[in-house]
């Protein structure tokens, strides 16, 4: 295999991880008991400041 085939293959492997991810967190914000629909977001009622971690904005 060259360097370029393990490269693209590592490539893939990590699309398929964050897929995979995103598909997670998804599943985790969409929440169905027993046909009705929740939903996990909620605001607070004070913010002190809003923040970036990883790429997740909170308010804190």
């Amino acid at each position: 295999m060259t360097n370029v085939q393990v490269m693209s293959i590592e490539n893939a492997r990590k699309k398929v991880a964050r897929a995979r991810k995103e598909l997670q967190l998804a599943k985790l914000n969409d929440t169905v008991y027993r046909g009705t629909r929740y939903s996990i977001h909620h605001e607070p009622s004070e913010t002190h400041g809003t923040f970036v971690y990883r790429g997740r904005t909170y308010t804190k």
